[in-house]
């Protein structure tokens, strides 16, 4: 996808636009529809619709936000998250090689593809969604991860050129709000979520090197602090999304999670319950005090239990109550529910993951329930 000069200029937000905290929320299902059959050249268009429709009808149950989910095409495929985003790059081309997605100087099959995906996309959620105007949550790639996983046309790293980096993060934050401007245009809400899984080797240079033999140099904070924070001036609404809120480790200087995520200007944050350590917790506390929105994500195998919503009330009260925060203030946590983004290469889903539609309606009925059940509270 390629936007003018002109059209980047749209995306430059209002000099007032507002910075509110997300409202406390459920979602599940979380990338971009669609899936790519790994044995057949096109983009299968079923699932995409199908996505699509079951998010929507789930809207009108009065459970957001909708959620946009990828169905597995072949066994435990699921829709390239990194594809997604070359999708979404302004100015820039892309191909695909044995070893992932490289910059190249024009457009190849790959990239057209790509595009063709994120159009059915968008035409399914403009199908089933514009006569329904609601919160509508986007996951992607964050920009430090889909540096991370590009390569230049050499095959060398993108994220060991200073230069590529810059274009790849500008390019990035403007098709990222290009196509949630059009979602607005369709009368919703549009919110962004972007998954950081890498910070750590970036800022500590510990990335390998395309042979896996040497890493990259570590990426400068200031250099990693200021994509974010550019990236996240373009766009809506951003939940951060993290493997964990341990503290970063660099140059001897323990940086606290709270610390590092104020510094990226993100309006939320989500964390993998799971990966909560006693520290942890009180650092979520830290972030919802200061006025930072704190989402959960439940475990895939969250809604097995048939007391599954009483269960984790008590699995998220507890900790919070023992930190010495009050049981009202859980409220404001959001929930979110369903597999994580497939960011490897093939797009593998953990093998427990089920994407049939009735798993996420499931899924998100557990964790609708659960949200209702944190308002509650006394």
């Amino acid at each position: 996808m390629s936007t003018s000069s002109e059209s980047r200029a749209a995306t430059e937000p209002a000099p007032d636009a507002p910075t509110t905290v997300l409202p406390a929320a459920t979602t599940t299902g979380i990338w971009l529809p669609g899936a790519r059959d790994p044995h057949r050249s096109y983009i299968a268009t079923s699932p995409v619709r199908e996505a699509a429709a079951a998010g929507f009808d789930i809207l009108a149950d009065q459970l957001p936000p909708v959620p946009l989910t990828a169905h597995a095409s072949e066994g435990r495929w699921g829709a390239d998250a990194i594809g997604r985003a070359v999708g979404l790059l302004t100015d820039l081309h892309v191909d695909r090689t044995s070893y992932g997605w490289r910059l190249t100087a024009s457009a190849g099959k790959d990239e057209r593809l790509e595009d063709s995906a994120l159009v059915e996309a968008f035409d399914a959620i403009a199908e089933y969604g514009q006569s329904r105007p609601g919160q509508v949550q986007i996951s992607l790639p964050g920009p430090w991860t889909l540096v991370t996983a590009l390569s230049l046309s050499s095959g060398a790293r993108v994220l060991g050129d200073h230069g590529a980096r810059r274009d790849v993060v500008q390019a990035y934050a403007f098709g990222i709000a290009a196509f949630t401007d059009r979602i607005a245009g369709l009368g919703m809400q549009p919110t962004v979520r972007l998954v950081e899984s890498r910070l750590t080797p970036v800022l500590t240079g510990t990335w390998p090197t395309v042979s896996g033999w040497a890493s990259l140099p570590a990426i400068s904070e200031t250099q990693v602090w200021a994509a974010l924070e550019s990236t996240l001036r373009h766009l809506p609404p951003t939940v951060l999304a993290l493997p964990n809120l341990d503290p970063l480790h660099l140059q001897g200087k323990a940086i606290p999670a709270v610390e590092a995520v104020q510094r990226t200007g993100a309006h939320a944050v989500s964390v993998p319950w799971a990966s909560l350590k006693a520290q942890n917790w009180e650092q979520a506390a830290i972030l919802a005090e200061a006025g930072l929105g704190v989402w959960f994500h439940l475990p895939s195998d969250a809604g097995t239990r048939p007391d599954a919503v009483n269960h984790w009330v008590d699995r998220i009260r507890t900790p919070w109550s023992r930190i010495g925060m009050g049981a009202a203030s859980l409220r404001d946590i959001g929930i979110i529910a369903g597999p994580e983004l497939p960011l490897s290469h093939p797009p593998l889903l953990d093998e427990k993951h089920e994407l049939s539609p009735e798993h996420n309606r499931g899924t998100m009925t557990i964790a609708a329930g659960l949200r209702r059940a944190l308002e509650e509270i006394e």
